[in-house]
Formats: C-alpha cells, structure tokens, sequence
C-alpha cells in the first residue's frame, strides 16, 4: 500500500472519530496550509506551432485560509505563496530541438465555496494570480502578465485539527503572453494546470 492510501486510511479513521465527538463546526475558522503540486505547462493551439509544453514540473505552495461556515454551504479565501516551474520545449525550423524550464514565483488569492458532508469537503472557486518577476529569467521575464486567473476543484478530509486536500487547477487567462528564444520575442497563449496535494492545520 502507497504512502498516499495509508495517509488517506488513517484521515478516514480519525475523521470519523473526530466527527462523532464533535458538534456543528463554529462559524469562524482560521489555518495555515502547505503542499506540493504538479505543473502541466500548455501552448494553446494555433497560438504557437513551434513551442510546445513537456514533462510535468514539481512545485510547492504554502499560506492561510479563513473559512466562514453558512448552514448548507462555506465560504473560503486564501492567501497563499506558490512557486511552480513550468517547460517548453523549441522546435524551431533549421534548428535542434531544445528542452527549457523556468521556476516562477505567485501570490495567489482563491476563493472557495463549499460544502461538508461529514468528514468530507467538496469545493470549487476562482484562484487569482499576482505573478513576480524576481528570479525569473529572460527567456518568460519580459512576456509575464502581473495578473492572470485559474477554475480550481478540491476535495477536502477534516480530522480535528488536520486536514488534507487534493486539488485540480487549470488557467482561465494567459500566464505569458511571449517568450523569448536567442533574442526573438515569440508570443503564445501560455497556461498552467496544477494537480496539488496540501496538508493543513486549523488555529481556531
């Protein structure tokens, strides 16, 4: 049995026992969550026939979420710090084909709604992306948009205190609207999907 399915057993089991001794959740509450994610990095058709995404990229994310619990529903925003890497690959005419990957850091603010079931959260929402330009290298820096949008779903296991949750985030808006290659800006319609798995602690 994998690491992952012995974590989700014992989540399971002490969900269940959390949920028995516990009573309604309070309306307000407050945690610090961090994981790692997986970075697919696509090239729209028709954008660009000569630069394409390969291989996906590990990265991490780490922030807070404040979570206010309605009757049938919740309501959650985050604020979270992510670096993910992405990679391109160039096939340029007359010339070999290169492999590039760059590392590019976000502020990233969902927003999340809701709905427990047990144990069990089930949720959806709109991730906004604050893009930085420190560290990035030439080839992305000068095609980076400050502001771009992400769909993101997610299913969540509570067990007292903890929580784990799996995420899938796909982009709504262009990341980079050009890169750079031997001194050449080539535009594309650059996007990222991201598979996360983050583990949390609630404060109160």
């Amino acid at each position: 049995m994998s690491i992952f399915f012995r974590l989700l057993f014992l989540f399971l089991l002490s969900s269940t026992v959390s949920l028995a001794q516990n009573s309604a959740p309070k309306f307000f509450e407050w945690g610090g969550r961090a994981g790692v994610h997986n970075t697919e990095t696509r090239v729209l058709p028709k954008s660009n026939n000569t630069i394409r995404g390969y291989e996906t990229q590990m990265g991490y994310h780490a922030g807070t979420y404040f979570r206010f619990n309605f009757r049938i529903f919740y309501v959650e925003p985050e604020f979270q710090f992510a670096h993910s890497v992405g990679a391109l690959e160039f096939a340029m005419p007359n010339q070999p084909v290169r492999n590039s990957t760059f590392g590019f850091n976000r502020l990233d603010v969902p927003l999340q709604i809701g709905q427990k079931l047990g144990p069990v959260r089930i949720y959806g929402g709109v991730n906004f992306n604050f893009n930085r330009t420190e560290g990035l290298s030439n080839m992305v820096a000068d095609g980076l948009r400050a502001e771009s949008r992400a769909w993101r779903v997610g299913l969540g296991l509570d067990a007292g205190s903890f929580s784990m949750d799996v995420r899938y985030e796909t982009s709504m808006t262009n990341s980079f609207e050009g890169v750079n290659f031997r001194n050449e800006m080539y535009p594309v319609n650059l996007r990222f999907t991201h598979l996360m798995l983050s583990f949390g602690y609630k404060f109160i």
